[in-house]
């Protein structure tokens, strides 16, 4: 239904942003990684994901496709809802939450703020076979979402948008690797740079 949207943060709540795309203002839910990383006035893309309950109609927004997907698996498994999903995705990496299920080591979705060891092990049984199919494009030793968000923050502090930074870190290789933000500001600045 709403599987993109890009526009302008008009304001934060606990747990959401508002989204200005269109002359509407959308009131999205987002991970952690999100809310920390934007200001007032800041340029977004978020894919999202629109969950239609019996008495509400609620977006939930991502910064990549990939955490959208990993949501919907997440939002699967029997008794895991959408705040659970989100919260999991706040707290964990995509890598950390694959390992996690293809390694059955449910202390480690456990550590999620309202996820017990009863639903942990609900999502490493019935997301085991899926996850691991998706285990390639989710390497183990990725760089973690604070040097990812370190990595923008010094990009803006350059001049460069919020959206150009992104693109910059999402095509770049070493995203994928275990490294430092000013590693990561080189890579993005070299792409950058060829514009």
């Amino acid at each position: 239904m709403i599987a993109r949207i890009r526009g302008l943060v008009i304001g934060y709540e606990t747990g959401s942003v508002i989204v200005e795309a269109g002359g509407i203002g959308y009131r999205i839910r987002v991970p952690e990684s999100v809310l920390t990383s934007i200001t007032k006035d800041d340029e977004i893309i978020l894919y999202t994901e629109l969950i239609i309950r019996q008495d509400l109609m609620q977006l939930y927004g991502f910064y990549t496709p990939e955490e959208t997907e990993m949501f919907r698996l997440l939002i699967s498994v029997s008794h895991i809802g959408p705040q659970t999903g989100l919260a999991i995705i706040s707290r964990l990496s995509l890598p950390e939450i694959c390992d996690a299920i293809s390694s059955k080591k449910p202390e480690i979705l456990s550590q999620v703020q309202g996820l017990g060891k009863k639903g942990a092990e609900r999502i490493i049984l019935e997301l085991q076979k899926k996850v691991s199919e998706l285990k390639i494009q989710y390497p183990q030793t990725p760089a973690s979402p604070s040097k990812i968000q370190d990595a923008v923050l010094a990009l803006l502090s350059l001049g460069y948008s919020r959206e150009e930074a992104m693109r910059a870190l999402e095509r770049s290789t070493l995203a994928k690797e275990t490294v430092s933000s000013s590693e990561l500001v080189r890579e993005a600045l070299v792409f950058l740079r060829k514009k």
